[in-house]
């Protein structure tokens, strides 16, 4: 076996080429880490939050009360359901002297309303046209009554009404009901997130209801998209 000796120079020199390698190796390395550090981060500052608005209790109970009391008037309790913009009950009234079919009627056509994002009065004439369909999905109910809650184009949630002696005078009470909280739903815009606490007092012409709300605006969340 042959053995090879190197001098100083070829050593220094063989030492040189290695540390050129490890350089290079950790020059590389150091831009990798670097760049995807970058990646990382220009993905993460991109995702943008979606704003969203629910409709707070206090709102709905004011919501429901205000329907009612609109119903009251005109000699007949009601039932007022109000979901959120997924069909899960806010709030559910049962008004003095309603009969017990009032509670899922009130809810399906509050689900209508929302699922269809359309008046349930709406619904009961394409259904008598070009949808009859309609009227066989599951927890709906396409009789007047149920209308959806927007802001503006935004769904927020769905109210359904039921006991009086026609679909008509229920979604007569469900306008009044809304009109209530109109400017509420006018002033929920997405820049605005912070709710002060404001007293809001809604009356009726035979019957004053005052009402604390909590907000005068919608509660806001955010989600990614």
């Amino acid at each position: 076996m042959k053995i090879i000796l190197l001098d100083s120079k070829q050593i220094k020199y063989s030492r040189f080429l290695v540390l050129m390698i490890l350089s290079g190796l950790g020059v590389f390395f150091l831009l990798f880490m670097v760049n995807d550090a970058k990646a990382t981060e220009d993905n993460s500052t991109s995702m943008v939050l979606n704003t969203q608005h629910i409709i707070p209790l206090k709102v709905a109970q004011q919501l429901a009360m205000a329907t009612q009391a609109a119903c009251t008037d005109k000699g007949f309790p009601v039932t007022v359901s109000v979901l959120n913009r997924d069909g899960v009950d806010i709030l559910l009234a049962r008004g003095d002297g309603t009969t017990g079919a009032s509670v899922e009627v009130a809810q399906d056509k509050a689900y209508a309303a929302v699922g269809f994002q359309s008046p349930t009065s709406a619904l009961e004439e394409r259904a008598k046209t070009s949808s009859p369909g309609i009227i066989a999905v599951e927890g709906f109910t396409v009789l007047p009554g149920g209308l959806p809650i927007k802001a503006g184009n935004e769904l927020l949630g769905g109210i359904g009404v039921s006991g009086g002696p026609s679909g008509k005078i229920d979604e007569e009470c469900a306008k009044a009901g809304l009109a209530t909280i109109a400017s509420i739903l006018s002033n929920s815009d997405a820049s605005n997130i912070n709710n002060p606490t404001n007293n809001t007092s809604v009356t009726n012409a035979n019957l004053n209801l005052n009402s604390n709300v909590t907000g005068n605006n919608l509660t806001s969340v955010q989600s990614s998209p």
